[in-house]
């Protein structure tokens, strides 16, 4: 099946489009991206690419069946911003940017169907931490010499147990992914004009309240007299230790940077009507917030902001496992961060309805207010958001190349003016430019 959301929809009246297209027209594109590689590869080797030991003596003479094997790993291995050359191949960027819905997804565990090269592309950029493309390359463990993922059916029986780094739904968040997702909420953060909103998502969760109290302090020192109270918004892991996210929400009183006016724990799961990591959460507040002796308890004041939307892993196939934290927990920041900016007056109300008004803003997850959508459904939005994270990623490291390649060709071109008749040598440029046609 092919998903993806509908193009006129925003984010606040969001619909999934079950779109026909099929495993044979995902096979087709798939074969058409392998030959625009091969031949991107194929003009590479032809410019006179020094291949070194990566060229084997058997090989030597048979380009075609080197093009087949080892020339994308020796490309990767040749040019540090190798991935950022195949996006400004047209195919093929098209390709690795495709929509949802233009990737046949397999319906048990909805793994996308990826050709043999594009495998290789997004597990060969993932040994270089800024080239991550989340969720789409098999851990390094994984991968085989030329670059290709080796599933569990691939392994040998015995030696190693299935885990969710085998599959596309169920692999954790990267570095590349947490980055993307505080960008999103930064940007949703900008132009507060009643209560000033602040996005935490350095550290882990003890950090991040710790930053609070730190920034809070400068506040006061630095005299803020505009606003008495300012908003923080917290979305990380719990600790090192610890993978599972979570968000918070505190509101500070700039006079008493000491003790939180309201804090928040919003959990992603709710087993029993408690959340798993509540008296977790309880110590990173009293740790950070301690109060003088016979004072209450900074944790006291703290209220249960969650919701129950992660499923529980008790007799869950491995495939089938929800590892989608960082997309609720995001959710749920952007929620607030919305009511904070749109109804400021809620932030003062009840538990209860703040964490309704949560739910309303929150149409990828919930039908209507306080009502949750099936959990297939949910399954469907969160692989389309995964597969979204990968566009996001890859689109960022396009426009960062053509960005830094555009400044050097002015940079060129301003210095041929200024030395006219004088050559230059390219040698000076650590960013090569050349590209196969």
């Amino acid at each position: 099946m092919a998903l993806g959301f509908n193009e006129s929809e925003s984010m606040n009246r969001l619909q999934i489009s079950y779109t026909e297209y099929t495993k044979e027209q995902a096979e087709q594109a798939n074969s058409a991206f392998d030959e625009c590689v091969k031949h991107y590869l194929r003009q590479w080797i032809e410019q006179g690419t020094v291949l070194g030991g990566d060229r084997s003596p058997e090989v030597e003479n048979n380009t075609e069946e080197f093009i087949r094997q080892g020339a994308l790993r020796s490309f990767f291995k040749h040019h540090e911003d190798a991935l950022e050359r195949l996006l400004q191949q047209d195919d093929i960027a098209r390709h690795l940017l495709r929509p949802s819905a233009q990737v046949f997804f397999e319906p048990d565990a909805y793994e996308p169907l990826l050709s043999l090269f594009e495998k290789r592309i997004y597990n060969l950029a993932a040994h270089r931490e800024h080239l991550e493309v989340p969720f789409r390359y098999s851990p390094m463990s994984r991968q085989g010499i030329f670059g290709d993922s080796i599933s569990f059916a691939d392994m040998p029986p015995g030696e190693v147990r299935e885990d969710i780094g085998f599959y596309f739904g169920t692999r954790r968040s990267d570095k590349t992914a947490l980055n993307l997702i505080a960008r999103q909420l930064r940007r949703e953060a900008l132009f507060s004009t009643l209560l000033p909103i602040h996005v935490v998502t350095e550290g882990y969760m003890e950090d991040s309240l710790r930053a609070i109290r730190v920034a809070t302090e400068k506040f006061r020192e630095e005299g803020e007299s505009q606003q008495l109270f300012h908003c923080f918004v917290v979305q990380r892991r719990h600790a090192a230790d610890d993978r599972h996210l979570g968000a918070a929400f505190l509101v500070m009183n700039i006079q008493q940077p000491e003790l939180p006016h309201r804090v928040l724990f919003c959990d992603t799961l709710k087993p029993n009507g408690k959340p798993p990591w509540w008296n977790k959460f309880k110590r990173y507040v009293d740790t950070v917030f301690p109060q003088p002796d016979g004072s209450p308890a900074a944790s006291d004041r703290l209220e249960d902001g969650g919701l129950n939307l992660q499923r529980l892993h008790d007799g869950v196939p491995v495939r089938h496992q929800d590892i989608d934290c960082a997309f609720y927990s995001a959710s749920m920041a952007r929620a607030l961060i919305q009511i904070t900016k749109l109804s400021p007056e809620l932030i003062s109300g009840s538990i209860e309805e703040l964490v309704s008004q949560m739910t309303e803003r929150m149409p990828e997850y919930f039908a209507q207010t306080n009502v949750p959508k099936a959990p297939e459904v949910v399954r469907e939005v969160n692989v389309i958001r995964r597969w979204q994270m990968g566009q996001e990623a890859l689109t960022d490291l396009q426009q960062d190349y053509r960005s830094k390649s555009a400044a050097l060709n002015a940079a060129l071109l301003e210095s041929s003016d200024s030395t006219w008749g004088e050559p230059i040598d390219p040698s000076e440029s650590r960013l090569d430019l050349s590209s196969a046609a």
